[in-house]
């Protein structure tokens, strides 16, 4: 038995020092380097569960102009669907669009999302900057001034000079309670292949603007800049789980 044991403890000290290993920032980098990937584009991201289950994949489209009730928008998009591995056991698929004015506000948020022994959801969110409400189902709620939803705040982040703005704080709301974004940032460099690469370090919490302590979320997002800040590796805790999502390929 306590050889058993031992065995499991190796493996799975082994299974932690590889994800680790690979993982980090500077192997995302250069695995994008050896693909000839650094450059801004769709964005596809594997999903691991402690940082160690692979269990599935996400997409982050390019963000696209159109026309929306007689105005330019911006239209953002993101997917995202469980490994087949598990499929025996759980399933899961969900997408997300975003539609922005000029100043990078939303104006429509939807969300599809189906899961295994879940009702699915699909939902349309209305936003009234101007007046200060959203719209659920023809329910009106209140919002704090230019409240985000979670593509548009990720958009916002993405072409933010953090450089400058080492602090962010964004409000959020894509259902019945207003939440607040806020962190801060740090910038490092990184020398591979001979060449040094920035990157910023964001860290922040996700609270509820009531201060509700059982509503609580961190994230960690490491940003690679060049046009735009491109986030590599997304770390998220909530609910005493740790999602991380790796940056695999850039299309």
């Amino acid at each position: 038995m306590k050889k058993l044991l031992l065995i499991f403890l190796i493996v799975i000290f082994c299974l932690v020092f590889i994800a680790n290993k690979n993982g980090s920032s500077k192997a995302i980098i250069s695995n994008l380097i050896k693909k000839g990937q650094i450059q801004n584009g769709q964005l596809r991201y594997r999903i691991y569960l402690s940082g160690i289950l692979p269990i599935g994949e996400a997409i982050l489209g390019t963000e696209q102009i159109e026309e929306y009730q007689g105005q330019k928008v911006y239209h953002l998009n993101a997917k995202a669907e469980s490994s087949k591995l598990f499929s025996k056991f759980f399933s899961g698929y969900a997408a997300l669009d975003s539609y922005l004015d000029m100043q990078q506000l939303p104006i429509l948020f939807r969300q599809k999302a189906i899961v295994t022994g879940k009702q699915d959801i699909n939902k349309e969110v209305f936003y009234n900057q101007s007046e200060g409400f959203m719209s659920i189902g023809g329910v009106k709620r209140q919002i704090f001034p230019n409240t985000h939803d979670p593509l548009s705040a990720v958009f916002n982040l993405r072409r933010m000079d953090l450089e400058k703005a080492s602090d962010f704080e964004m409000n959020l709301n894509t259902n019945q309670k207003n939440y607040i974004l806020e962190g801060t940032t740090e910038q490092k460099a990184l020398l591979i292949n001979k060449k040094i690469f920035k990157i910023f370090v964001a860290k922040a919490e996700i609270r509820r603007q009531d201060n509700n302590p059982y509503h609580k979320s961190n994230i960690t997002v490491v940003f690679l800049k060049e046009k735009e800040n491109i986030p590599i590796l997304i770390k998220v805790f909530a609910s005493g789980v740790l999602i991380n999502a790796k940056l695999i390929e850039i299309e």
